[in-house]
């Protein structure tokens, strides 16, 4: 058995890993589909925001044809019908605009695991390859993080308990950047 005297542990910052995080790019990412599987349903509206050290760099949005109808309960949910989307361009056309605007950035969804599988089943229907990018899921975050003071970690609950910026609207630009103001939050903590 060792006497020799242990270091005292210090905790560490993101500075420490290399990068700077105010210099890390990250693009939050929201979609509003037909439904939750990706085999099954489509598309129908695209919202991200690109931000840097707690600024804006850019938005991306736009609706999306998903090819067939939108169930009543999902316009209902979300405001947008067959009419608003009877005009907007298929995925197969947004997808190249949308992966230059991710370019290598960090991906970040409020479930992001759900909005991946969706852009990564419609980039392997049109022979591209899926997504690369490294990822943070704000919900997963808030799992570990907020859990104790949200009787739930959906996000209009995180919203109003976080008194967020912006509002979750079931809208992809919307529901995007307050998942943008909630991944600052927990990064602060």
């Amino acid at each position: 058995m060792s006497t020799a005297a242990v270091p005292a542990m210090v905790q560490g910052t993101f500075d420490d890993l290399g990068t700077a995080l105010s210099t890390v790019t990250f693009v939050v990412v929201d979609l509003e589909t037909t439904g939750g599987s990706p085999a099954e349903c489509g598309i129908t509206e695209i919202g991200a925001v690109k931000v840097r050290g707690g600024e804006v760099l850019g938005e991306f949005q736009t609706l999306v044809n998903p090819g067939g109808p939108i169930p009543a309960f999902i316009s209902v949910l979300t405001g947008i019908t067959d009419a608003h989307v009877v005009r907007a361009p298929r995925i197969e056309a947004v997808l190249p605009s949308l992966q230059e605007f991710l370019g290598e950035a960090i991906l970040v969804g409020h479930n992001l695991r759900f909005d991946r599988s969706f852009l990564d089943a419609a980039l392997t229907a049109g022979g591209r390859e899926p997504l690369t990018n490294r990822g943070v899921d704000t919900l997963a975050l808030a799992r570990r993080l907020l859990r104790a003071e949200v009787p739930d970690c959906k996000l209009g609950t995180l919203a109003r308990a976080m008194r967020l910026n912006h509002q979750p609207s079931h809208r992809a630009l919307d529901d995007a950047l307050a998942t943008a103001d909630l991944l600052h939050v927990e990064l602060d903590r």
